[in-house]
């Protein structure tokens, strides 16, 4: 097995598309889970980034902003040089798949580096929440949890690594050192007490390894997170998503033989309700167990084995029912584009911060892919030079403002006040955007602060927050004061 390494993220704010990282730590592991290597940096806010006094709050990063030696553009680099280090490996990450990944991709992007570093080159990228989430399912002393009102299991790292490894010191929660520790530790319990989950959470990282899990096997059970639960479901593979090209299973405690009965409007119709027996498994290291799994549980321990071979059996020796609710849920998916595109706002979808992935990939033989490698490499008074040369409108944009960030002197004149005067004018925005504002964190700060029984620790850290942002807003300001008296 190759080495694991373990990777968190703290960011200044929720937003995977316009928050910057400001601390990332990683620990390398052998397959043993003995600690080969690890590294930890911290990097200053990034100008034209508001950060977020919640997510402040949580993570502790306003130290960090204040007083790291490194810029956000070095983190990124020496980050780079960490995992082109370590590579290839397994990169291991709590809920990665939901944040972790996303926000590494874009600050990449954003960064004009390398985008899909972490998968790729024999890299793998893996999740490890899903499996610990079936590990209590399946195995339910496995993990110790807390449990919410509705008596589910708590899956939090912090709630975690207090009821499994009692000695952890609970101050250092929300950084990504100690968050590193904890999925570390996890994930070597879940080893250890629930062997064969973990067993097969190596055998589905790769979307290739997933796919094959899921072909090769005529009945096999997933678990599948919703309603704050996981719940096993007995599954066979019914087609690919139309659109997204992802599987698409049939959940087999539902009897087909009623639904191929029904004319294709009325199974579309059905398609759109609650319960649905068709699901979708995103390719992101999925959960694919032993059919065994879901016999364990209702209703597929009534329904029993032969049954659902059956089922399955019915499933694949009808095509023409595949193509029925394939052609509904190329409809279904479109018909909600339609319904949500005149509800965008086109600021946002041309936002180059959005653009990552619906603006296509980088050809590796494109001419901009030699300027972007070249920028990294040479003087900063000599990047802009470079980065009029890019084609593509959305890594221009960006490599005008790493200068702008990092040595904004080396823009010309023209240049840099167009960005200062674009950037105040986003931040200072007082509608709400998907991205902080000064006006929203303000906000943000007076509800924080009006919280009933806030603590004076709470408070007084706030009050710094509050403090930082009040600077920004000076600038910001002063920046369009300045613009609308040349334009008189």
């Amino acid at each position: 097995m190759a080495n694991i390494a373990v990777l968190d993220f703290e960011a200044q704010s929720a937003s995977t598309s316009t928050g910057k990282i400001i601390s990332v730590s990683g620990i390398l592991y052998n397959d043993q889970f003995q600690e080969l290597d690890r590294f930890e940096l911290f990097c200053r806010n990034v100008p034209g980034y508001i950060p977020d006094p919640y997510s402040l709050w949580v993570n502790k990063g306003l130290k960090k902003l204040k007083e790291s030696n490194l810029n956000h553009y070095q983190l990124m680099l020496e980050m780079h040089k960490k995992i082109n280090q370590w590579s290839p490996c397994i990169w291991a990450t709590w809920n990665g798949h939901g944040y972790d990944y996303p926000l590494a991709e874009k600050e990449n992007y954003r960064s004009l580096l390398p985008i899909y570093i972490l998968k790729t080159n024999g890299n793998e990228a893996s999740d490890f929440l899903p499996f610990a989430r079936a590990a209590k399912l399946f195995y339910p002393k496995s993990l110790e949890t807390s449990y919410s009102k509705s008596n589910n299991p708590v899956f939090k790292l912090e709630d975690l690594g207090m009821k499994n490894f009692p000695d952890t010191d609970k101050n250092k929660f929300h950084t990504a050192t100690q968050d590193v520790e904890i999925t570390a530790k996890v994930m070597k319990k879940i080893k250890q007490t629930a062997k064969p989950i973990f067993e097969s959470s190596l055998m589905t990282i790769s979307k290739q390894k997933a796919k094959d899990e899921i072909f090769k096997n005529k009945l096999f059970t997933t678990a599948l997170y919703y309603f704050g639960k996981s719940r096993p479901f007995a599954c066979t593979y019914f087609f690919d998503h139309p659109q997204y090209t992802w599987p698409m299973v049939y959940c087999l405690e539902t009897d087909p033989k009623d639904l191929m009965s029904l004319d294709y409007k009325s199974l579309k119709e059905t398609m759109k309700k609650p319960g649905k027996f068709i699901r979708a498994i995103p390719l992101k290291h999925p959960v694919i167990l032993n059919i065994d799994y879901a016999l364990k549980a209702e209703p597929f321990r009534t329904i029993g084995l032969e049954k659902l071979t059956e089922r399955a059996t019915l499933i694949k020796s009808n095509p023409e029912f595949a193509e029925k609710c394939k052609k509904a849920i190329n409809e279904i998916v479109k018909e909600k584009e339609l319904k949500n595109k005149s509800k965008e706002d086109e600021l946002t979808a041309n936002d180059p911060h959005n653009q990552l992935y619906s603006g296509g990939f980088l050809d590796k033989n494109s001419p901009d892919n030699d300027i972007i490698k070249k920028f990294h490499t040479i003087e900063w008074d000599k990047r802009y030079e470079e980065v009029i040369k890019i084609k593509d409108p959305r890594f221009k944009y960006f490599g005008e403002r790493l200068i702008y960030q990092n040595e904004p002197e080396s823009l010309p004149k023209e240049v840099y006040n167009r960005i200062h005067v674009a950037t105040a004018e986003r931040v200072l925005r007082l509608e709400e955007k998907n991205f902080t504002t000064i006006p929203m964190a303000e906000h943000l700060i007076d509800s924080i602060r009006a919280e009933k029984d806030i603590s004076k620790e709470k408070l007084d850290y706030i009050n710094e927050v509050d403090a930082m942002i009040k600077e920004m807003r000076i600038v910001y300001e002063k920046a369009l004061s300045s613009n609308n008296k040349k334009k008189k």
